[in-house]
């Protein structure tokens, strides 16, 4: 146990040049040698997490990077995200108080109040730019306020507006029986922290209909549910929840994204049928940046190398989708580091030349 620890330990140690660089370019507040102290005061309280840490360094390190990339301190008397072992990984959980903060400090919201209901509450809805009326004892036992109905996170917008969304019980139990861990194993956090996670998913669905969203939240949803397990890991979800869920009219079927460390085996990324007869076309690459001693013109198309799986290839032209739709490049550079070098290094080369292509467009 005790050696253990003290891996796990160094392996963040070894860390604080890449956190501190990922804080200023990410422009968070969090500092690493309070992040250090809290993470060991984590690991030295459970020896099964100190186990995933040193078994798996890859999920210590990247879990570690999302605290520099969303700010997001390890305090657990802030209850905003704890590092925890989940299917023989370290993930950073990141609670739904966690994800409020997030927003708050990406300027998508000013406040937000999420609220579990039951079928004897009394609650009144009072439509989208009304707060509801929401009346019980909260010092009930929750048995004896009734079935779960649903969820309903009120947001104060930036310009002072209200925003109510009123999930369902039905919607947030989709996405309860989609999730990666839930679907395999029916264990984790939808076991042992179920109000919680209810909440976390009526948040991931109310962001959707927020003005502004924030790229930082985005990335952290992907983060969970990606890498920690929460996100939807099969086609088995009702179409219209999916379509609420994700935002778009168009939506088609989905799998699960590995985790950072599985990049060997990854699973396939949707292609729409008339993309599926051939690969995605890699974004031009930044003038004048060199790669493996070949100057790369502007315009031009890198390919990638022969004996990279197509699974790969697939794999890196999601990550640069979903880090171009977020416009949030430093933690997916963050991610593809742990990567195995060929993957790692043509999965960057797609990311520099599709960030120059944004920032070259203005997005």
């Amino acid at each position: 146990m005790r050696d253990n620890f003290q891996n796990a330990v160094a392996i963040i140690a070894k860390q604080e040049d890449k956190f501190i660089k990922l804080v200023e370019s990410s422009k968070t507040d969090v500092l690493f040698k309070n992040e250090l102290l809290f993470a060991s005061q984590a690991m030295m309280n459970n020896d099964y997490l100190c186990k995933c840490a040193t078994t798996n360094p890859l999920s210590l390190r990247n879990a570690f990077s999302q605290v520099a990339a969303y700010g997001l301190t390890l305090n657990q008397s802030r209850q905003l995200a704890y590092l925890v072992p989940r299917d023989g990984q370290v993930v950073l959980d990141v609670s739904w108080r966690g994800m409020v903060k997030v927003a708050v400090n990406d300027g998508a919201i000013r406040d937000c109040i999420v609220e579990l209901v039951y079928s004897k509450d009394k609650f009144e809805y009072r439509g989208k730019r009304q707060s509801p009326i929401h009346t019980f004892n909260p010092f009930d036992k929750k048995a004896d306020r009734g079935e779960f109905v649903g969820c309903y996170v009120e947001a104060l917008l930036p310009d002072g507006r209200v925003h109510v969304e009123a999930v369902t019980a039905d919607e947030i139990n989709a996405a309860r029986d989609a999730s990666e861990l839930w679907k395999r194993k029916k264990k984790g956090p939808w076991v042992d922290f179920e109000d919680s996670m209810r909440k976390k998913s009526a948040i991931k669905i109310a962001r959707k209909y927020w003005p502004q969203t924030g790229s930082k939240l985005d990335g952290v949803i992907q983060y969970l549910n990606t890498d920690a397990g929460e996100g939807f890991s099969s086609n088995e979800v009702p179409v219209e929840v999916v379509e609420r869920y994700m935002g778009a009219a168009d939506v088609v079927e989905t799998e699960p994204l590995p985790t950072s460390n599985q990049v060997d085996q990854p699973s396939e990324p949707t292609l729409k049928p008339e993309q599926a007869a051939k690969p995605e076309v890699a974004d031009p690459a930044p003038a004048d940046d060199v790669i493996e001693g070949e100057v790369v013109r502007d315009g031009s198309q890198v390919p990638p190398p022969a004996d990279l799986p197509a699974k790969v290839i697939k794999k890196v032209a999601e990550v640069v989708r979903r880090a171009r739709d977020a416009n949030s490049w430093e933690p997916a550079f963050e991610y593809v580091s742990t990567w195995p070098v060929d993957a790692r290094d043509y999965a960057v080369t797609q990311l520099k030349a599709a960030q120059y292509v944004a920032q070259s467009q203005g997005e």
